[in-house]
């Protein structure tokens, strides 16, 4: 017996062994970071200011790492492309209560998610349950299972999540009151063979 894969696959979750330079992060915060539309309950965020993390020589051995997993997203996905560009960057940071509403990104191919910092019960991602309409007339087991709005995705410090710009994805409120720091890239594969003046 073996499975038969009709759909592709859409989340990548790795785990960054060398770490993140949290101090950096924790002092560009303190400059730029602020309420944001996305953001609840106190989150705050650097989306739309200058200075983008993936441009940082602390992050520079990061992104050389990331690239070939950003490869795999594109090529399950059946992307054409020449060239991967990162279009933007940013961080969040949450301390107790604070999360991150319901949202996507559009049309950016791969967003990267990566985990700086997760200190105890500051909660996990989740991505919105795209089937789960599909389901519905099926008998249920009560909790936990596909027909649930969200699906949990557990992360922890240094981790590092994959997926497309249109899935639709929040934060669980943190517990902590330590600061969970995430570190967001939205990227595109595009072909330079195809781009039209």
């Amino acid at each position: 017996m073996s499975e038969v894969k009709i759909l592709p696959n859409l989340v990548w979750k790795y785990n960054y062994e060398p770490g993140f330079d949290v101090q950096a992060f924790l002092d560009y915060q303190s400059k730029e970071a602020e309420l944001h539309q996305t953001e609840a309950d106190g989150g705050k965020s650097t989306a739309g200011h200058p200075n983008p993390p993936h441009e940082w020589e602390c992050n520079r051995d990061f992104m050389m790492w990331l690239r070939p997993k950003i490869e795999i997203c594109l090529r399950e996905w059946d992307v054409q492309y020449t060239d991967i560009v990162a279009t933007g960057s940013w961080t969040n940071i949450h301390n107790i209560n604070a999360h991150t509403l319901p949202h996507d990104h559009g049309s950016t191919n791969v967003v990267v998610s990566a985990y700086v910092q997760v200190p105890e019960d500051s909660g996990n991602l989740m991505f919105e349950q795209l089937m789960r309409t599909n389901w519905t007339h099926y008998s249920r087991i009560p909790e936990n299972t596909i027909h649930d709005y969200w699906k949990e995705v557990n992360v922890q410090t240094n981790d590092v999540v994959l997926f497309p710009g249109w899935m639709t994805h929040k934060t669980q409120a943190s517990r902590s009151t330590g600061d969970r720091i995430t570190f967001t890239i939205n990227t595109d594969g595009r072909d330079r063979n195809n781009i039209i003046l």
